[in-house]
Order: structure tokens, then sequence, then C-alpha cells
């Protein structure tokens, strides 16, 4: 398939973040210190600038798996430190996670409307990660479910595991059942879904949850189908019909 790269303005305002997977990285973790954190604003991150991306039809999505990989030179930008940044809904299991700001500030929002539902306790495990840090995942995983480097959407700033506090199966707690019925309200999926192991070569991850937008976040979990297919199906409707019919 290629590299399967769909830029639109959906995600211009990303300044070169985008989405990566796939770790060890899921359910457990002790919380760190929460909203009360000291704070001076979100903290960005100056790197090399993110390498262009091919583009594709006009959809605003960037798909990374085992067939598309990220460039080695691949770096998101505007990332800032959650452990920084004041009155989030959620608390931390370590000090150092990091992930776009625009995501953060969407899944800070959808934390805030579970609190509001009374639906608390949500503990984020995981952001972005360097492919360093990734390589050193894959090696140590056994199980062989890791994503190798530049195949997980981790490296791009755009994805974020997620807990609950005293959960030993988040699938079944309260905090899943609102994200799984309310997350694409926020632009977020459930990135890997049950019953599709097939198509996005993983796992079911109840934990997992990718930014692309809110209305195509919306088209993929109204239609139960996985990001691999939704991109599929963009492609499929950007060719000409006249190049169709040939």
């Amino acid at each position: 398939m290629g590299i399967l790269w769909i830029l639109c303005a959906v995600m211009g305002s990303f300044a070169g973040c985008t989405d990566a997977e796939r770790d060890g990285g899921g359910a457990d973790g002790k919380a760190a210190p929460s909203a009360e954190s000291p704070a001076n604003g979100p903290r960005r991150e100056s790197g090399p600038e993110a390498e262009t991306p091919q583009a594709g039809a006009a959809a605003g999505i960037l798909l990374v798996n085992s067939e598309n990989p990220l460039p080695e030179a691949y770096r998101p930008e505007a990332l800032v430190r959650l452990y920084d940044q004041n009155h989030r809904y959620f608390q931390l299991a370590k000090a150092d996670i990091e992930i776009c700001e625009t995501v953060f500030e969407a899944m800070d929002a959808m934390f805030a409307a579970a609190h509001k539902d009374g639906v608390t306790g949500f503990i984020v495990t995981s952001g972005y990660r360097t492919r360093a840090e990734q390589q050193a995942i894959f090696s140590a995983a056994a199980d062989g479910t890791a994503a190798k480097p530049g195949e997980s959407e981790h490296e791009t700033g755009l994805a974020f595991d997620v807990t609950a506090r005293g959960s030993e199966s988040f699938e079944s707690t309260p905090q899943f059942a609102w994200l799984f019925a309310h997350c694409a309200e926020y632009g977020f999926i459930l990135r890997y879904p049950k019953g599709l192991e097939a198509v996005t070569g993983y796992p079911f991850e109840s934990w997992h949850y990718r930014y692309v937008g809110e209305p195509h976040a919306a088209n993929i979990m109204d239609k139960g189908i996985a990001l691999e297919q939704y991109v599929l199906e963009l492609e499929i409707e950007s060719v000409p019909a006249q190049t169709k019919n040939t």
C-alpha cells in the first residue's frame, strides 16, 4: 500500500504533530501529581522540523503502522509536558509524559466533560515517545506485540494510553465505557478496536486513543471501523470517477 499520508485543513493546526502507537504501556502505573502541579504554561519543544510527509487526498490523517512507518527524521513539534499543565482533569503515571499541544487541549476538554458527568479517576500512562524509547520498548517486549521503531503512533505525539485508578482491566471500567461513547466528540478514536485485529495488526487495546479531529473521529467511531479502513475509503473517494471506470 505504501506510505498513506493524508493532510488537510483539519489537521493543519498540528504544526508537525502526527500519530504513533504500540508498546507495552497500557494499564498500570501509580499516579504522579495531578492538577495541583506547578506550571508556567505549556512548555514547547523546539527541534528539527518534521519531515514533510507525502501528500495524499485532502483528508488530514497520518496513518502509521508496519506498512506505513514514519520517516527516520520525523519529529513532532509543539510538544507540551503534561505535568506542567494546570487544572487538568486527569492524573499521570509519571511526570515526564509529553503530547502535542493541540491533542492536550482536546483530551483535557474530554476528561473535563467526563468529570462533569461524574466519571473521574483517569490516569494517563503514556504519550509521545522518541524513536530510541520505542526501540527500548520493542527490544524488551517478549510477547511480540510492541511496534518496531518508526511504526508506533506514540512517536507522533497524537496518541495516549490511559487507565483508571484501581482497575486491573480498563475495558470493564466506567471510564472506558464513557470514553468509548464520547471520545469522538473531542476528535479521538479507539485506535485498536476489538474484532479488527487482522486489519490493524494489533490486539484490542481499550486504553489507546488517537487524535484525528472531530469529523473523522465521528465517521470512524460511528462506522465501527479501523483507521486503516477509513483511510482506504478516503483514498478510493479521492480517485476521479473516470479513473475508477478504466
